[in-house]
């Protein structure tokens, strides 16, 4: 009866639509206003993606183009050269072209009149400058020692007014053949108030050449090492806006999101401000990241917009979305803080004693050979240490990603096995661990990728340690069974619990009962590797009696072995 005299009420009726449209009017607004805000929060993080991506090309690009001219040319090695045979200066310089492809010569004489017979050229034996003889047969050497009295005379003419003026180095573009090279010389004088010139070495870059090779490469390579954010692009452009170098996905970016100078310069303007002259032009390119269409943040938008719409539809299914959404976000968030915390805290507990290790050492506080033994062997320890967590944080995206990057071989276990635990034979002593090893010589041979294995091997016994915190013992055995070889790596530590066993190959897990820290990585990666290796694992494991982690490989065919034989 109350609810009719409700009805029949126009204004209690009135009251209860206005109410409900304002209710889903404000609801609407307030979504649609979070999710703007969102968006531009979204936008504003790939922006940020963009200047990190531009500043770090940069830094790579200036970092390369002046590491030449710092680490070879500052070198005290260049004060002591020998340019008389047997030219102990090429391995220097076949050094240096190793590293640094843009230098396309060398160059260097000695004596206070220089004239270009002194001057010796060392150029790359499989990238002979453009204007060396054609007729010249390359030397077996990466370095190809020449005489160009017109190409010395060239640069010699312009060194000479540098030096004149008392220069530290001579800095200069000059045309040599058809292409314009940059020049940077390095002056040495008899004397301190620099009136004497003794000698000059130096290096010279086709700018045409780097233009067309050092550029491209070094910008892809930027941006493969990098991983540029999705929907980013890289692209290098001149003074001119014309396009140097760029990610493939570049044709079809907008206008650049971020925009860094950069000089074409290949020396550091820092340390040669006051020698540099005052005729050297310096040019800018510039570096520029833009947006090709972010796939992740058009979805998103896409997404935010459709949740709108079924928000002012149907209210329910709205709020029950987004508590779902709020609530996997949450966890999503709390598992990857705790995930970097830990990996920081794994990685800094070996960097911190590396270098306390090394303090104690440089202090001059060990006196005797057995305690700087000690020392040395702790800071191998933790490098080791240092270098499978930064492999296993490495790994899991490479094995996850690219299953064809195993090279498959016949390998023995009976070498990989005391490898593994000879890496870990200052730990296991220190630590006052009774090990077993029973792996037979006479195993038969596992198809496998041999880095892989270790890598594999190395989880586990790291697992053996971390988890025996009072009965200190490991036990490594394997043995053939049917087709297949079985290691067994054994401890008797904590154990797992039974309904935790099914989790632990899962990344990022880590168990109620952990007395370890870990990054949750180790058996994750032991499982995928033996999954791409065609194999089994088995874990065995009870509370305070012990783990026994079991990984079961494929023998070796006989048609396979003879074709990897061939």
């Amino acid at each position: 009866m109350t609810r009719g005299r409700l009805l029949r009420s126009p204004r209690l009726l009135n009251a209860l639509v206005v109410g409900m449209c304002v209710s889903v009017t404000a609801l609407t607004w307030f979504g649609y206003s979070a999710t703007r805000k969102w968006q531009r929060s979204s936008e504003l993080l790939v922006q940020w993606h963009a200047d990190e991506t531009a500043d770090l090309l940069v830094t790579a690009l200036t970092r390369d183009m002046r590491a030449v001219q710092e680490s070879v040319l500052s070198s005290a090695d260049w004060d002591r050269f020998m340019l008389n045979p047997p030219y102990d200066v090429s391995y220097v310089v076949a050094s240096a072209f190793a590293r640094y492809p843009y230098p396309e010569a060398f160059f260097g004489g000695r004596g206070g009149t220089l004239t270009p017979d002194d001057v010796m050229f060392f150029t790359r034996s499989e990238r002979p400058p453009l204007w060396a003889a054609e007729d010249e047969e390359p030397s077996r050497f990466p370095v190809t020692i020449r005489r160009r009295e017109a190409i010395a005379e060239r640069i010699l003419d312009r060194i000479r007014s540098d030096a004149a003026a008392g220069r530290r180095f001579s800095i200069f573009e000059v045309r040599l053949g058809d292409h314009v090279h940059q020049v940077v010389t390095r002056l040495l004088y008899s004397d301190e108030w620099r009136e004497q010139l003794d000698g000059v070495f130096g290096f010279t870059v086709d700018l045409s050449w780097v233009r067309e090779h050092y550029f491209p490469e070094l910008t892809h390579e930027v941006a493969r090492i990098a991983g540029a954010a999705p929907g980013l692009t890289l692209e290098v452009v001149d003074q001119a806006g014309i396009r140097v170098a760029s990610t493939p996905d570049a044709a079809g970016s907008s206008d650049p999101s971020s925009r860094r100078p950069f000089p074409i310069v290949f020396f550091d303007p820092l340390l040669v401000a006051v020698d540099q002259p005052s005729d050297f032009v310096q040019r800018e390119w510039f570096v520029q990241v833009g947006r090709a269409g972010d796939p992740a943040l058009t979805a998103a938008v896409r997404s935010a917009d459709r949740t709108l719409i079924l928000a002012a539809l149907s209210l329910a299914l709205g709020l029950i979305m987004t508590a779902r959404a709020v609530r996997a976000s949450e966890s999503l968030s709390e598992l990857r803080a705790e995930f970097v915390a830990t990996a920081t805290h794994e990685l800094k507990t070996p960097i911190a004693a590396i270098r306390a290790a090394g303090e104690t050492m440089a202090s001059g506080r060990v006196g005797t050979s057995t305690a700087r033994q000690e020392y040395a062997e702790l800071v191998v320890q933790e490098s080791r240490r240092l270098s499978r967590l930064v492999e296993n944080l490495l790994a899991w995206s490479r094995i996850t990603d690219v299953t064809d990057a195993y090279v498959f071989a016949p390998t023995a276990l009976a070498t990989v096995v005391p490898r593994v635990c000879q890496e870990f034979g200052h730990q296991l002593r220190s630590a006052g661990f009774v090990t077993q090893i029973d792996v037979p010589v006479d195993l038969p041979l596992v198809r496998a990728d041999a880095t892989a294995l270790g890598l594999l091997l190395d989880n586990l016994v790291d697992n053996a340690i971390r988890y025996s915190p009072t009965t200190r013992f490991l036990r490594i055995t394997a043995r053939p069974h049917r087709d297949m070889v079985t290691l067994d790596v054994g401890d008797q530590g904590c154990g797992i619990p039974a309904d935790e066993i099914e989790y632990v190959t899962r990344r990022f897990f880590r168990g109620r009962q952990m007395v370890a820290n870990g990054t949750g990585l180790g058996l994750a990666i032991v499982k995928r590797i033996v999954a791409d290796h065609g194999g089994r694992l088995a874990i065995n494991s009870a509370v305070n009696v012990g783990t026994t982690v079991s990984v079961s490989l494929p023998i070796v065919r006989d048609h396979e072995e003879a074709d990897s034989r061939c």
